[in-house]
């Protein structure tokens, strides 16, 4: 990947936050597609296994909602994770129309490699910081995050 020629240390008050946050997206996308590719999993895929993996039996409405994605592209990844193996539905007995997802044996073994490789990428990226810096860094991402949710809601 090409930067700008003038994206230094020195003008990079120049370049706007998301143009910033979207260099580094597309870099740990690039790194976990290359690292999901024996697996057979796209990056969509993986951000639902680690979110079942790391919060447990959710439903399809949950996980659209907290990806900001329609339930129609949740459902469609869920299709293939269970196809793989990797995710059992079950129906809600309380509302048939709901359904529950869940890691398999298979998966949860599969999200422990990922999220050990996640952590490997983020500790390579941010070597370079104290452990104080990265706590700061992940505070002041939080509050932009959280502000940004704020400002869509109200524009």
């Amino acid at each position: 990947m090409e930067l700008p020629e003038n994206f230094t240390i020195d003008t990079i008050d120049q370049f706007p936050i998301n143009f910033i946050f979207d260099l580094i997206g597309r870099q740990h996308h690039i790194a976990l597609k290359k690292e999901l590719e024996p697996y057979n999993i796209n990056v969509s895929e993986y951000h639902i296994i680690m979110k079942l993996y790391t919060e447990g039996k959710k439903t399809q409405q949950d996980i659209a909602r907290s990806f900001y994605l329609t339930e129609g592209t949740v459902a469609r990844s869920i299709r293939h994770l269970e196809d793989k193996n990797l995710i059992k539905r079950e129906t809600d007995e309380n509302n048939r129309r709901r359904n529950f997802v869940y890691l398999t044996d298979k998966s949860k073994k599969l999200a422990s490699k990922m999220d050990d490789l996640d952590n490997q990428w983020e500790n390579t990226v941010c070597n370079f910081l104290t452990k104080e810096d990265i706590h700061n860094l992940k505070q002041v991402l939080y509050k932009i995050t959280i502000n940004s949710i704020n400002t869509k809601e109200k524009l």
